[in-house]
């Protein structure tokens, strides 16, 4: 009996530590500063001046969202970023929509890279299709 009560009290006690030590993550995470001195959004990315979040594409746990300018290497070599609205294409109602869309496609798509200004071209991101489609 005292061995299940002993067991109890640590469960309470690691329970209470873990909700404790998740509370001050997630209130870390969304107390951030970005660029401008503001406080961020729900997200753990940075925000440019332009309130865009900027950083690696797939750095994003549940519940949140992906940046809006998404990490890439221009093709003269340049790192700066991609519009994430550029990476996905144009939303479809139908699948028949989305495959005339798709046969509609060049090989090879280019779309630009910024700084992560968002504004400033530095370069250009080749998106290519495989070959089979």
């Amino acid at each position: 009996m005292k061995i299940k009560k002993s067991l109890i009290a640590v469960l309470t006690i690691t329970a209470v530590v873990v909700i404790i030590s998740g509370s001050i993550y997630i209130d870390s995470a969304n107390s951030a500063l970005n660029e401008d001195g503001a406080k961020g959004s729900n997200t753990t990315y940075p925000v440019n001046q332009a309130g865009q979040t900027y950083g690696k594409f797939g750095d994003y746990g549940k519940g949140l969202v992906g940046p809006d300018l998404v990490l890439a290497e221009a093709t003269n070599g340049a790192i700066g970023y991609v519009l994430e609205a550029d990476l996905q294409g144009p939303d479809h109602r139908t699948p028949e929509e989305a495959l005339q869309w798709q046969s509609q496609q060049k090989m090879d798509r280019s779309i630009p890279v910024y700084e992560k200004d968002g504004t400033t071209i530095i370069g250009e991101f080749i998106m290519s299709r495989p070959s089979g489609e």
